[in-house]
């Protein structure tokens, strides 16, 4: 069921379900969690009685960078019959690599420079008239089939729960989350390690895990052992000795890269849209001495103001952000608004929006506006906002509109893609995730089932293009 929260597009919603297959083959069954000999089992349980081992995020010594200022200040909202992107449907660049025969879902998708897939599943059960919906743990795939790890839990607290995940490589990994006292009290953030074939959990010190793990948190690698994760006014980076806290200038939920070059936005978590970069620069060489000092932090990029009609509830969105190169810059998301006593085919408030993709070049934004879409109605691709965006690798970007429809930026010209989906099925795509160094780019979630029933069958799917 939609609410309001959804027209004012700030609710991320993610869509899992699967369940175990009881007529799966012992090969059909080696990508569930239960696969004998395909779950690491974990380490340091709470009966253990190990004590909690906990990071603490050292202080950065941050330079307070001036902001810049939005130019322009505002993205006037176009007459209705304009669209700036003027995309085409074109016969689709992506494949399907995989789909589960066992009924389940890919949340969080993480892809290394060496080809290692690391993902979030979640699986389900159907009991009677009921529904169990169950973590499927993490899983990588290293080649052609998916290994399961269980994120082991922190001592005396219930079971993890991921909401971000980055990866270096096969080797190594990070899953950052939140985890509750076994009362369901008392909830912090942690970070999951992945190195010398195993996960250690370790729990954040406050302030940190009061925002890292949370809702809405962010996770990138960044290079050889450098990752960032962000969340609200929080970015943590991993050096690759020890984790760095910075706080930033805006609220983040959105992180891209390109080598040095790092990214936030505000993403899914609502309120005033920002965005910001991360910064270093070093002292200047004047013949044999450095002078100057060097200047690390993050910066306020300001962002025009997304014009949105005159209507009791309307909001703007920042989703994403794409870093091709320094003066190449693409930030998308959209506005979107309610009609006064007019309802979709759900019996829910009618929402009207645009989606909006906004370009850097290094001084300033530049505007492009989407065609006016609705929460009903046909064609899919009238969508109210965009979602997830991913580099293509080939100096472009893919944006995620609607679960099966990707959007595609290349040499100037956008173009639609449909995501494959098995006869009777409908693809959903949750996550996108760019191989670094190549033109290879995955696409996971799940097939669900077209026929009419109270539990849609799905199945857990990969796609790529590239």
């Amino acid at each position: 069921m939609r609410t309001v929260s959804r027209a004012l597009a700030v609710l991320m919603v993610a869509v899992a379900g699967c369940a175990f297959n009881p007529d799966a083959t012992p090969a059909d069954r080696a990508s569930t969690p239960d696969a004998i000999g395909g779950r690491t089992p974990a380490p340091g349980r709470a009966a253990d009685a190990k004590p909690m081992a906990v990071i603490s995020p050292r202080p950065a010594g941050a330079t307070e960078l001036q902001p810049l200022p939005a130019r322009p200040a505002r993205c006037a909202l176009p007459p209705e019959g304009r669209d700036d992107l003027r995309a085409s449907d074109v016969a689709t660049a992506w494949r399907t690599l995989w789909v589960d025969r066992a009924r389940g879902s890919i949340d969080l998708l993480a892809v290394a420079a060496d080809g290692a897939l690391w993902a979030t599943f979640w699986t389900e059960r159907q009991r009677g008239t009921s529904l169990e919906t169950r973590d499927g743990g993490v899983r990588r795939r290293d080649g052609g089939a998916w290994r399961t790890f269980e994120i082991p839990p922190l001592p005396d607290r219930g079971a993890p729960s991921v909401v971000a995940l980055a990866a270096a490589s096969a080797d190594k990994a990070w899953a950052i989350g939140n985890s509750s006292g076994r009362k369901g009290g008392d909830t912090i953030g942690f970070i999951g390690t992945y190195e010398r074939g195993r996960w250690r959990s370790e729990a954040l010190a406050k302030p940190a895990a009061d925002t890292i793990g949370w809702g809405f948190t962010a996770a990138r690698s960044a290079g050889a052992d450098r990752a960032w994760t962000v969340n609200g006014r929080v970015g943590l980076l991993w050096t690759g000795r020890e984790w760095q806290h910075y706080r930033l200038p805006g609220e983040a939920g959105a992180l891209s890269s390109q080598g040095e070059q790092v990214w936030a936005v505000t993403g899914g978590r609502g309120g005033q849209p920002a965005a910001m970069r991360w910064e270093q620069v070093g002292r200047e060489q004047v013949g044999r001495e450095q002078v100057g000092r060097e200047q690390v932090g993050w910066r306020l990029i300001g962002v025009p103001v997304l014009e949105t009609p005159d209507h009791e509830v309307s909001g703007s969105v920042l989703r994403d952000v794409g870093v091709i190169g320094p003066d190449d810059v693409w930030v998308v998301g959209g506005v979107s608004w309610l009609m006064e006593h007019e309802y979709d085919d759900e019996g829910e408030p009618l929402e009207r929006g645009r989606p909006v993709a906004l370009h850097w070049d290094g001084r300033s934004w530049t505007c492009h506006w989407g065609p006016p879409g609705s929460s009903v109605g046909r064609p899919a691709w009238r969508i109210t906002t965009f979602g997830q965006a991913e580099l293509d690798g080939r100096g472009g970007l893919w944006v995620l509109g609607r679960g099966d429809l990707l959007w595609h930026l290349s040499e100037g010209r956008w173009t639609r893609h449909r995501i494959p989906a098995p006869a009777g099925y409908v693809a959903q795509v949750n996550s996108l995730a760019l191989r670094p160094g190549t033109g290879q780019v995955y696409a996971a979630g799940s097939v669900t089932s077209k026929k009419e029933n109270p539990f849609a069958v799905s199945h857990a799917a990969l796609w790529r293009a590239g």
